[in-house]
C-alpha cells in the first residue's frame, strides 16, 4: 500500500475554527481535506518531513493559504492527519500481511527480492523513518510492520527448513539489509535485480 491510499479518513471530524471560516467564506474549497492530506504525504515521500510548510505546500499545490485553513488551524493539525492516515495505511497492511502464509515459499522470496529493488519503497520508508522520530503515532506503525515483516521472513525460513536459530539469524540479516538500503540508499547503489536475488539465494541457501 501506498503512503496516499485512503482507508476511510472522508468522515474525519474538521476542527470548529477551520469549520467557521468555511461558514464566513460561504464557498467551496479548491481542495478537499483529503486532497491535502494526500499531497502533504507525497511530499513527505519525495522531500522528507523537514518540506512540510504551510507556504511551500501551497506553492506544491497551487492554491492560497486560505485553502489550508479552510480544513486546518495550522501545521501540527494537517501533520496529525497525516499520521492518523499512515497509521490506518499500516494497520491494513498488517492484515492484509496476515494472508502470507498461505502464498508458496518461491513466490514469497520473489516478492522479498522485488522490494530490494524498488527505489520508490526505500524513498518513502526513508521519509517516513525520518518523521517517526518525532511523531509517537507514525514510530508505533512503524514497530508494528517490521515486527509482522521480521515473523513473516521468519516463518520463510522455517518453510524453507532452517532450524528456529537459522530462520532467526537469517530472517534478521534480511531485514537489516533491507534497513540498510533504506538509510544507504543515497550513498550507495541501489541493487540490481541480479545482486538482490543473489543475496536472497545466498540467505536461503541451506
Amino acid at each position: 500500500m501506498t503512503l496516499t491510499d485512503d482507508p476511510g479518513s472522508r468522515d474525519r471530524q474538521r476542527s470548529k475554527k477551520a469549520q467557521s471560516q468555511r461558514v464566513i467564506r460561504g464557498r467551496a474549497p479548491r481542495l478537499s481535506y483529503d486532497d491535502w492530506v494526500d499531497g502533504a504525504l507525497a511530499m513527505l515521500a519525495r522531500e522528507g518531513v523537514g518540506a512540510l510548510r504551510i507556504p511551500r505546500l501551497c506553492e506544491e499545490l497551487g492554491v492560497t493559504k486560505g485553502s489550508f485553513y479552510w480544513h486546518f488551524d495550522d501545521i501540527d493539525q494537517l501533520r496529525e492527519a497525516m499520521a492518523d492516515r499512515w497509521s490506518a495505511v499500516q494497520s491494513e497492511t498488517i492484515r492484509a500481511l496476515g494472508a502470507v502464509d498461505s502464498i508458496p515459499v518461491e513466490s514469497r522470496i520473489e516478492n522479498m527480492t522485488a522490494i530490494l529493488v524498488d527505489a520508490r519503497t526505500w524513498a518513502v520508508e526513508a521519509s517516513v523513518r525520518e518523521w517517526a522520530r518525532s511523531d509517537a503515532k507514525v514510530a508505533a506503525a512503524v514497530t508494528a510492520l517490521e515486527r509482522r515483516i521480521l515473523e513473516i521472513v521468519n516463518k520463510t525460513m522455517i518453510d524453507l527448513g532452517f532450524d528456529a536459530t537459522q530462520a532467526r539469524i537469517r530472517a534478521g540479516a534480511m531485514v537489516y539489509l533491507g534497513i540498510g538500503l533504506i538509510h544507504g540508499r543515497d550513498t550507495l547503489p541501489t541493487p540490481t535485480p541480479e545482486e538482490a536475488k543473489a543475496v536472497i539465494e545466498l540467505l536461503t541457501r541451506p
